[in-house]
């Protein structure tokens, strides 16, 4: 049965008593790799320059000093040849602003992303944000509480015309701040990870974004912690074959 007027009006009312809007901070999380990392990559390289069996390349693995695998694979990345290394994935947990999450996903190559909808999820009870570098905390918080305000005055509006909870919230958000938080899932390849790195931390197509930069920098921090030896491929300037810089927009 429908709720009437006065039972949506009571609670959206209910609701706003226990509105939370505070500023959070950036934060990511790796909570998944793929196993045997250094493995993978050394067999695609072999498949591609070998006409060893597969059983003959197991056994070349074997006897193959560390040293020597670590040398092959990062020769790859110098030289760019990054379908060897497009194999293996590190998937993050990623809680930041829209305005990160919307230069992220533009790194189509390599890059699966699920994220909060702002569809499905109402802001009914109020949101987070993070807050940029440079403005008082004090006035942000308040246009960020006044964002809220007109939401709710859409959201409600809409609900007092007979659309339901996701239908109100669909059309609401278009007021909603980009500096609102968001949560995403994103797993990313080694080589557009390194990509990430080159645009979104060193700065190669020009200065990046203060967030996000940030953000890009945790996840290579998160996987060079977990995966040491990828230390030298973040350290250098690579540029990595078969990706065009345009499909990277600001």
């Amino acid at each position: 049965m429908a709720k009437s007027k006065e039972e949506i009006k009571k609670e959206i009312n209910d609701n706003l008593l226990k509105r939370i809007i505070e500023p959070i901070a950036p934060t990511v999380e790796l909570i998944q790799r793929t196993e045997n990392m250094k493995y993978l990559i050394w067999r695609a390289a072999r498949i591609c320059y070998s006409t060893k069996s597969i059983s003959e390349l197991e056994q070349e693995w074997k006897e193959t000093p560390d040293e020597k695998r670590t040398g092959l694979i990062s020769g790859l990345i110098e030289r760019g040849h990054r379908t060897t290394y497009s194999h293996t994935t590190f998937s993050y947990v990623i809680v930041c602003s829209r305005v990160v999450s919307h230069q992220i996903v533009r790194h189509q190559v390599g890059v699966t992303i699920d994220q909060e909808s702002q569809r499905y999820v109402p802001y009914e009870t109020g949101f987070r944000y993070i807050q940029p570098e440079g403005v008082d905390d004090n006035i942000f918080k308040k246009l960020m509480e006044n964002a809220h305000d007109q939401y709710m005055k859409l959201y409600k509006e809409y609900r007092l015309s007979g659309l339901g909870k996701r239908e109100s919230a669909e059309l609401a958000r278009y007021v909603l701040p980009s500096a609102i938080s968001t949560r995403m899932i994103c797993t990313i390849s080694l080589a557009a990870l390194i990509h990430l790195n080159n645009v979104r931390v060193r700065g190669d197509t020009g200065r990046p974004q203060g967030e996000t930069q940030g953000v890009s920098k945790e996840m290579v921090r998160l996987a060079v912690e977990a995966e040491p030896w990828l230390k030298p491929a973040f350290e250098k300037k690579k540029k990595v074959a078969g990706l065009s810089e345009p499909i990277i927009q600001k």
